[in-house]
């Protein structure tokens, strides 16, 4: 009877080591992962589908929020349908600012106020910037009296810091260059070519050709940030709408990290290109730029949808509104 007591501890403390063991295994297994909360098709009918994209993202024990839908409304719906608690995201990151992407960053703010926001670095929605009032003729101030100059006649040429707009009290910042924002997180901002805040130009206007030596007065293209992880696999890249072109913002992203892209999700941008056209995107992402696997969505287009689903087979990986994917 005295050794009773002595098998009941060893088989406490047997059951105890076990139960540790079980929880560790438990939180070593949690898979990061990616779920989409706003785009324009999914599986799942309790969810609202709209034109735009956002993805709450867990990577490594952080909880990041990439874009938030063009209404933010219906991504409040979902993101209530889905339980995702918003006062627990560490920060957002938003790819570009047009309405698809940003709108939904109104009811985010209405939750969680002074949440960390990486912005692109985007002179129409807050960064400051240089601007050129030179004019055409830049002996002319000498003739003016000085309370007729800007600025006292010290500078034509300046910079603008900005407060206020939509955003004011925000916890914004800015991201001009490649900036790691934690181990193994990275931000990776490009300009789209073509694409800018502006439709139309004089004839006579030459872009770029602003008649001045301050290299950073130049056409204001349409700044992005993309998002890379790192893991054992190599990058998880997630773009936004790609208006930088995609193929381009894969360079710019294995150039920075010098790693292979093994998912790339978001908004490729396809949908713009002829058959023809999207083949040739789609084979140099596989075949050239060795994009192991993709998650398309957004933007991306039916046309890609199919080709990419035909080229990938099993690494095409579904990303419709409410899917949960891991990497």
């Amino acid at each position: 009877m005295k050794k009773l007591p002595l098998l009941v501890l060893m088989v406490s403390y047997c059951l105890t080591l076990f139960s540790q063991e079980k929880l560790l295994q438990s939180k070593t297994s949690v898979a990061n992962n990616a779920l989409i909360l706003f785009d324009a098709f999914g599986k799942d009918t309790s969810l609202t589908k709209g034109w735009g994209f956002s993805s709450l993202i867990e990577y490594n024990g952080k909880r990041i929020l990439f874009d938030a839908g063009s209404n933010a409304d219906l991504f409040k719906k979902n993101v209530l349908r889905l339980g995702v608690d918003l006062k627990n995201i560490d920060f957002v990151v938003v790819s570009h600012a047009h309405y698809d992407h940003l709108n939904g960053i109104d009811y985010l703010l209405s939750i969680n106020p002074k949440v960390k926001i990486y912005f692109p670095d985007d002179t129409f929605w807050g960064a400051p910037g240089m601007f050129n009032a030179m004019g055409q003729d830049s002996l002319v101030k000498d003739s003016l009296p000085e309370e007729l100059r800007y600025f006292d006649g010290k500078s034509a040429v300046f910079r603008i810091d900005q407060s206020g707009g939509r955003f004011l009290h925000a916890n914004i910042e800015y991201v001009k260059e490649y900036k790691e924002i934690m181990p193994g997180l990275t931000l990776v901002p490009t300009r789209a070519k073509y694409m800018g805040y502006f439709s139309k130009y004089p004839k006579s206007f030459t872009p770029g050709n602003f008649n001045d030596t301050n290299d950073e007065i130049k056409l204001n293209n349409l700044p992005e940030l993309s998002l890379s992880l790192s893991t054992d696999k190599g990058e998880v890249l997630f773009v936004g709408c790609s208006h930088s072109g995609v193929e381009n913002i894969i360079k710019e992203t294995i150039a920075k990290t010098s790693k292979r892209i093994d998912l790339l999700i978001g908004g490729f941008h396809l949908l713009p290109f002829d058959r023809t056209e999207t083949k040739r995107i789609s084979n140099m992402i596989k075949n050239d730029l060795k994009v192991a696997r993709v998650a398309p969505g957004h933007c991306t287009g039916h046309l890609a949808f199919k080709i990419l689903r035909d080229q990938y087979k099993e690494n095409f990986i579904y990303a419709g509104l409410g899917e949960k994917i891991a990497f």
